[in-house]
């Protein structure tokens, strides 16, 4: 079975978690209280872990069929303030793409897992669905509900890429086949979001659709602070208050402000931390609300 998920991240826990024995910790050493775990273990090996990483909720998608290695553009954009990420995820997306292609042919069955409001992972989950319309390969998907009640708290996960490796197992009681009916649904709701071709995407009471590419600057200029602030607080105070938004897009949208004028450079990145810069707001353009004049907030 191909283990497929939607970044470098939750692929890397995945990983992990096929490693793990049942009461196990992640170092191989057997647990002195017991935890109140499903029992359940991953029943796979490392090997069978595949990682997907298309940033499909962003930018351009209508050329998918016929030139998917302009995805590579995007994600060197995306990834530019961090040496040779882009190509060493593109050798990962490469393998993965053939593990798809094969299992085609071979039959191989294919789960996916996909957090229910995250729109990186649920376009994955539309587009594999789309590869594989018209083959027989069984499909099946563990979705990651948007709150979980452990013990005596709530938990809820923005993508999988949070989920720990010790406790990936616990979800497979989420999964769920697909059948040929959705696979079809899933297969021309990817076709619809392609003919659309929004510049971004975002889940929108619990819809995948498509929205401008400003979308979340209402949320940037709310958490921007008086004066001089580190462009990583801001991404991080962002990312902390609004759900399922990445930090690249984040950033790029924070070098749009700069290049508008919105936002001054105080001081460069240094250049293996791209989020390290400082900068302030534009006082020739910035209201007594916070908001720019000319740049109308979403409501």
């Amino acid at each position: 079975m191909i283990e497929l998920a939607f970044g470098e991240s939750p692929a890397g826990a995945l990983k992990q978690a096929s490693k793990i024995k049942q009461g196990e910790r992640l170092n191989g050493s057997r647990e002195t209280k017991p935890r109140n775990r499903s029992g359940i273990t991953m029943g796979s090996s490392s090997k069978d872990v595949e990682a997907l990483t298309l940033a499909l909720d962003i930018g351009d998608i209508s050329d998918m069929d016929t030139d998917i290695n302009s995805r590579k553009k995007l994600l060197d954009e995306l990834f530019a303030g961090f040496y040779d990420v882009s190509d060493e995820m593109w050798k990962t997306n490469q393998h993965a793409l053939r593990r798809l292609r094969e299992a085609k042919a071979t039959l191989e069955p294919i789960r996916m897992w996909i957090c229910v409001n995250n729109p990186e992972e649920l376009c994955g989950l539309y587009f594999v669905c789309h590869l594989m319309v018209d083959a027989q390969t069984p499909l099946s998907v563990v979705r990651v509900p948007e709150q979980i009640q452990k013990d005596n708290s709530i938990i809820s996960y923005r993508s999988t890429g949070e989920i720990s490796p010790e406790a990936f197992s616990a979800f497979i009681e989420y999964e769920e086949p697909i059948s040929q009916l959705q696979r079809r649904v899933y297969a021309n709701t990817w076709r619809d979001l392609a003919r659309e071709n929004a510049p971004l995407r975002a889940v929108i009471n619990r819809s995948l659709i498509g929205v401008p590419k400003d979308f979340y600057d209402f949320a940037l200029r709310a958490n921007m602070p008086d004066g001089e602030f580190m462009v990583a607080r801001l991404v991080g105070k962002t990312m902390s208050q609004v759900s399922c938004v990445g930090d690249q897009w984040l950033f790029l949208r924070i070098q749009a402000m700069m290049q508008t004028g919105e936002l001054i450079v105080v001081s460069a990145p240094t250049g293996d931390h791209p989020y390290s810069g400082v900068v302030k707001r534009s006082n020739d353009i910035t209201t007594s609300t916070g908001y720019s004049l000319g740049i109308a907030s979403r409501t």
